[in-house]
């Protein structure tokens, strides 16, 4: 009986052993590695400048004075706001002494998207909720809403719009609307009415590039919507300066130095 035993102990040992040594070597099954979504980058921080050649001639360079080199589709209402104002730029520009251009003389904002095409830099901040351009012309600002919420329609008409913003993947897609009349949507003095709606698809291409394609929608200025775009490239090393319409000198100084010929 004893010897029974013993036999069935040393079966069962070497069995445990041989058991062992199978799980020892038997090589671990392959885990299939976790594929992660494409991470969507939503960052538009940064100093910004408009990123334009230059060219010899001042007609040339549309891009310091209006959004696009094509003449936008205007209505006659269209038309005969444009033929009234008398900018200081273009082929039919007037002496900053002459011209109804509504920034000068009487120091109000530029409005938006005019704001875009002066010569001075903007910044970009970005919080849960809001993306916000801060402008050194005149230190204005435009927040851009991404909580979800609607727009505001108990605000009066504003310089600067009323705007509110999704993103589609790494695009931000801007809304604004609710403007006054009294700023021109350019430098050279094409206008618009309280009908203005404007949307923007802005996106960084890479590190130092900002796209922002804008879509012109006013039925009471222009036959159809019309586009324009933007390239602005980064400033990493540059902070905005304090400005102000009061300094009126230095501001007429840079339009000055706007209209001279590339050297």
């Amino acid at each position: 009986m004893m010897r029974k035993y013993e036999r069935f102990v040393a079966l069962a040992m070497a069995l445990g052993i041989s058991s062992a040594a199978t799980a020892q070597t038997k090589p671990a099954a392959k885990v299939a590695p976790k594929v992660s979504a494409p991470v969507q980058v939503r960052d538009l921080s940064g100093v910004w400048m408009l990123d334009r050649p230059r060219p010899n001639t001042v007609v040339e360079r549309f891009w310091v004075y209006q959004l696009t080199e094509e003449e936008p589709p205007m209505t006659a209402w269209g038309r005969a706001q444009f033929d009234a104002t008398k900018s200081s730029f273009g082929k039919r520009s007037y002496p900053l002494a002459e011209t109804n251009d509504p920034i000068f003389h009487t120091c109000t904002p530029p409005g938006f998207p005019r704001i875009f095409l002066h010569p001075y830099p903007m910044q970009i901040m970005q919080s849960r909720g809001e993306v916000l351009m801060l402008f050194e012309w005149d230190s204005m600002r435009h927040p851009i809403f991404t909580d979800g919420r609607a727009h505001d329609t108990t605000l009066g008409p504003l310089w600067m719009g009323d705007s509110i913003g999704h993103w589609e993947g790494d695009t931000l897609v801007a809304d604004t609307l609710n403007f006054n009349t009294k700023t021109w949507l350019d430098r050279i003095g094409h206008p618009h009415s309280e009908q203005l709606h404007v949307i923007e698809r802005l996106r960084r291409i890479n590190h130092d590039h900002l796209i922002d394609d804008i879509t012109i929608d006013d039925p009471k200025a222009y036959t159809k919507p019309w586009t324009a775009h933007l390239d602005f490239l980064l400033r990493p090393t540059w902070t905005l300066a304090e400005q102000f319409c009061e300094d009126q000198e230095t501001f007429d100084e840079i339009e000055n130095n706007e209209t001279k010929p590339a050297k």
